[in-house]
This record gives structure tokens, sequence and C-alpha cells, in this order.
């Protein structure tokens, strides 16, 4: 049976009245073939989340309304793993049982969560640049000391093949976490024979359910633009990072440390670039001013804002993420240059391959065969 997770916004819950309500759940849940898992509360955004497993998203509301009257205002389906990933529990605290009596089951456990985003930059690529096996070493003690600081820090791991990705109940335990990532890694940068290695770290935050289809959707999809924009020894975050952040390295916030906060607005566009970008990232023909007039800014506020935001141009931004969605197609997909080269809107392979090198110190041939 599918397991659904919804969001009710409700001003001024408590987290009595929501045990309440779930206890009228588990009471009535039999008549709609639904077995309640457990929820969380957040008393101060004023939101519940219930997980339970159901038929449908219908029975799902049906037995709201008539429980309690408190309609969800979203529904999703989730994964009982992912759930448990991100949150570290799909059954009440304390408990490895579905639903308690009303009694037992009063706790204040807000679902919001910190989502770290973290990858080695150009990782795909460190085989053909220093051969199979330096290259898994590189990637092996990336791995541990990434996996390390996000036990140390209190996070949870989050299965993802793509980066690593964590999920943090604390916003100043994330941004310490990271913190003590790039300690880590210029450690051994400086007392290691091993290459020179980066870090690329974006740190957001927000609630599983909204309306996304999938959990933590928008988290996760702020948290790995701000990781691919990520400057070369800063750590990018979203402004809600900076807001709720109250731990010791408030300096590292100050526009010269080592944590680049972009402001609401920054993020909005960020995102609406990102997007036009990806909708368009097989047109050969690219007219920044059509770009300008679909986000809604001049040509010139388009190219401070790009610069400002990403550090690149639109178009070398827009080359930027052609070539690591080049790596993509190559890695997963398995398809050749000349494939590649019009998919993602390059004139031709000879100029796919001649950018391709010069951003990556690596003709395309040579990653090719390195996956093999």
């Amino acid at each position: 049976m599918p397991i659904y997770m919804d969001r009710h916004d409700v001003p001024g819950v408590t987290a009595g009245a929501v045990a309440e309500a779930s206890a009228r759940d588990i009471e009535i849940q039999g008549d709609y073939g639904i077995e309640v898992m457990t929820y969380w509360v957040d008393e101060e955004r004023g939101n519940a989340f219930c997980l339970m497993k159901a038929p449908n998203r219908n029975s799902v509301r049906d037995m709201h309304g008539k429980a309690h009257g408190l309609v969800p205002n979203e529904i999703i389906e989730v994964n009982s793993s992912i759930v448990n990933a991100f949150l570290g529990r799909i059954h009440n605290p304390g408990s490895d049982k579905p639903g308690q009596s009303t009694e037992h089951s009063i706790f204040n456990d807000p679902a919001f969560r910190s989502i770290m985003v973290v990858d080695l930059k150009d990782r795909a690529l460190v085989n053909s640049k220093y051969g199979k096996e330096l290259g898994n070493k590189l990637i092996k003690n990336f791995n541990n000391l990434a996996g390390r600081s996000i036990h140390d820090y209190g996070g949870l791991k989050v299965e993802n093949h793509d980066v690593v990705m964590a999920s943090f109940s604390s916003v100043s335990n994330a941004v310490e976490c990271a913190l003590n990532m790039y300690e880590s890694i210029q450690i051994q940068n400086r007392c290691t024979d091993l290459p020179y290695v980066e870090l690329k770290i974006g740190i957001s935050a927000g609630v599983p359910v909204t309306e996304s289809s999938k959990i933590f959707g928008d988290a996760i999809r702020m948290a790995k633009r701000l990781c691919a924009i990520s400057e070369s020894g800063k750590i990018q975050t979203a402004s809600i990072i900076k807001e709720l952040y109250k731990g010791n390295s408030a300096a590292a916030f100050n526009g010269t440390g080592q944590i680049r906060a972009l402001n609401p607005a920054d993020e909005q566009f960020l995102n609406r670039l990102m997007d036009a970008f990806y909708n368009s990232i097989s047109d050969r023909e690219v007219k920044m001013g059509e770009f300008s007039k679909r986000l809604g800014v001049s040509r010139s506020q388009l190219y401070r804002k790009t610069i400002h935001i990403t550090g690149l141009s639109p178009i070398d931004f827009l080359k930027e993420m052609r070539l690591n969605n080049a790596i993509k197609l190559m890695q997963k997909e398995y398809k050749n240059i000349s494939e590649t080269t019009y998919e993602l809107g390059f004139t031709n392979p000879s100029y796919f391959t001649k950018c391709f090198k010069r951003r990556f110190s690596v003709p395309p041939a040579e990653f090719i065969k390195n996956l093999m």
C-alpha cells in the first residue's frame, strides 16, 4: 500500500492539539483502510505533517475530514526509507510501531530540516585526470571525510548517487559541519601528497511537503543549485540559513568570510534563470535578449545579476550548465560525443570537444574511455 505524507498549515497549532487529532485519526483509520504511522508538529511555524499508509490521497483527505476537519494543504506519496533518511524516524519517537494512544504521543518534533549538498569539484573527471587507482582513492577519501563530519555534527546522510547529501535538524550544526569539511580538506591538501582538491557545498532548508511532488523537493533543488554555483573555498547558503544560524562562526557570514548567503531576491532570480536555461539547453541559437524578456529584466540587468550570483556571464553560465550536463549524458546515458554535442546545443563535435577540454583539462574521448 502506498505511503503518504501530508502538510497541515494551522497557525497557533500546539503539540497537544495535533496529538489529539492523530488519536482521532487512529480511532477511525480502519474505516478508510489507512494505517497512521506518525506525525511531526512545529509550533513555531504553525504546521504539522502526518505519515500514513493509505489506498490513495482521497482516503487521506476523507479520514482527516471525518476525524477532526483538518484537511491537508498538500499530500505527496513518499518512500518510508527516504522519510527515515531525512527525518530519522517513521514511527512515533521511542516506538518501533505505528500509532499510539494520545497520552503517549504528545511531542513537539518539527519536520523542518537543513539540507546540505556536498561534492568534490569535477568529481566525475578525477579518474580521467589522475588514473582510476588514484581517482578512486580521492573519491573514497572525500566520501569518508564527508561521512565523518556529517555524523559528528548530528546529521543524517541521505543516499544519493550524484552528490553527498545530508539532513540536519539544526541549522547551526549544518553550517559548522560545512566549515569542518572545508578545514579537513585543506589539511589533506597541505599535509598529504594527494592531488589538490576542492569542495563545493550548498545549504538550504525547508519542510518535507510543499508543492513539489518529492519529499524536501524545494529544499533539495535549492541546495543542489547553491552547490553548483559555490565558489572555490566558499560555502553557498540560502538566506534562511543566515537568518537562523546561531553558532559561533557568525563572522563567516560577514561578506568576506567563508560563507556566502544569497538574499531572497537573488534566490528567486537564480531559480528562474536556471529553469529558463534548462528549458533551452538544447537550443543552438542562444539569444540573451529573449532570456531577459522571459525573466523580466533588461539585458544589462541579466548580465549584472548573473555575474553577481554565479560569477559568470549569462553565456558562460549556460555553457557551464551544458558541460556539466554533458558529463551526466556520457556517464549515465552512455551518449557518445556526437549525441552529446547536438543534445546540448553545441554547434559541432569539434567545438564541443574544444570547450570540454578547456573547462575540464581532459578531452571528452578520454573521459568516455575511462568510463569503460
